[in-house]
């Protein structure tokens, strides 16, 4: 019906064929959002997993504090991996492989270099990424050398761990120390 004046009113229906493109695309496209959803989730390790691993890492560098402050080469040989791709760089040399870092470090370091030995760790930000670990701390070392002579010295430290089928060890440790303050100017 027209009323005088007016042009006639249409109606556009879309052809059947583009409302079942776009139902088909609304298919597809909610589809890919679920694949890439589940892929997601399951790239994460769920947080139970997490948390225990960070847990069991934890557990490991306590016992290497542990370790250091006894001069414990039987307790260090749980926490360090036996393998020559171990590397630890300290100030005093670059040691690769658990004997030599054995050798090295606990023994003519931490056993026959001080007859006391107190390394306490603070600021510890840790990391777990499926089979690997990081952490970082600051460090306070007090100890007495062998004559007895009293000695103080502190840094940072960092360490890396590989999940094994032993459990967490320490595969890669750096430490570093505050370097001398710079000489005095010489006046004229």
């Amino acid at each position: 019906m027209m009323l005088d004046g007016q042009t006639p009113m249409t109606v556009s229906v879309a052809p059947a064929t583009n409302v079942e493109n776009v139902m088909k695309m609304t298919r597809v496209a909610l589809s890919v959002v679920l694949i890439v959803s589940s892929c997601l989730a399951a790239c994460q390790a769920p947080a139970a997993d997490v948390q225990r691993d960070e847990s069991a890492v934890r557990q490991v560098f306590e016992a290497y504090i542990k370790s250091v402050n006894a001069a414990d080469v039987t307790l260090a040989s749980a926490v360090w991996l036996q393998s020559q791709d171990l590397v630890a760089v300290t100030p005093f040399g670059r040691f690769q492989g658990w004997e030599r870092v054995r050798d090295e470090v606990y023994v003519k370091l931490l056993q026959q270099t001080f007859s006391e030995r107190d390394l306490r760790p603070s600021n510890v930000s840790m990391h777990v990424m499926g089979d690997s670990a990081w952490l970082a701390f600051d460090w306070a070392f007090t100890a007495k050398l062998a004559n007895g002579q009293p000695m103080a010295s502190k840094g940072w430290e960092s360490h890396m761990y590989q999940k094994t089928d032993q459990g967490w060890r320490i595969v890669h440790l750096h430490y570093s120390v505050p370097p001398p303050p710079p000489p005095s100017p010489s006046t004229p």
